[in-house]
């Protein structure tokens, strides 16, 4: 694969797919992305747990260096969810784990929906009009985009994908629900800035809940 094709890759995961995936999601996308591209027909086969011990990290208990491991359970969810969004396509499993296809950004279908849109001459506002606002957060189903907590009209924000300052507008393709934690945390920066934060935050109120 030559370095234009990775590239361009590259923009379209960092534009046009990111915006669509959780911080989980991005992370093990990537995983699968880099690790498929050893193969020649972008696939790998893995196991739940391994993948769980990858996406783990956290320290333990008391600040101690050993990595935790995402759940199984949470694993499943994460896998799930990126074949919904057409991102990887589910194969077998066998005593090595499961087989996954890994579909490049540009062959996902609501990344290729965004590809072929046309730009319009003018952008209607969702970030002031409150009933346009309430419209966004019931396409969202009132879920925090970043940390898929459910959120309440006391709590609820629209974060900007791409930040005001940085050119974003506010259309309703760059508006996500957002709590409040989560849109503290993004502020001002890109999703690709805010990815990391973000799911270090994730990860800890998740620790917090489970004790």
């Amino acid at each position: 694969m030559n370095a234009e094709k990775i590239q361009k890759i590259i923009e379209q995961f960092v534009d046009l797919l990111m915006p669509e995936l959780t911080p989980y999601e991005t992370s093990l996308y990537i995983f699968f992305l880099r690790n498929s591209f050893l193969s020649d027909d972008m696939t790998i086969r893995i196991g739940k747990r391994t993948i769980g011990f990858r996406l783990g990290g956290a320290k333990g208990r008391g600040g101690s260096s050993k990595a935790t491991s995402t759940s199984f359970a949470h694993v499943t969810e994460i896998i799930n969810g990126l074949g919904e969004k057409g991102c990887i396509k589910i194969g077998d499993t066998n005593r090595d784990g499961t087989l996954y296809h890994i579909i490049l950004p540009s062959d996902i279908p609501l990344v290729a929906e965004k590809l072929a849109i046309v730009p319009k001459t003018e952008d209607e506002d969702y970030f002031t009009k409150p009933e346009k606002r309430k419209e966004l957060f019931e396409r969202d189903k009132w879920v925090c985009h970043y940390c898929g907590e459910k959120v309440t009209e006391e709590n609820a924000t629209l974060d900007h994908l791409t930040p005001q300052h940085k050119g974003g507008k506010h259309t309703k393709d760059n508006l996500k629900t957002s709590c409040l934690v989560c849109n503290g945390i993004k502020s001002g920066k890109t999703y690709g800035e805010a990815a990391p934060f973000l799911l270090k935050s994730v990860q800890e109120r998740k620790a917090r809940s489970h004790k």
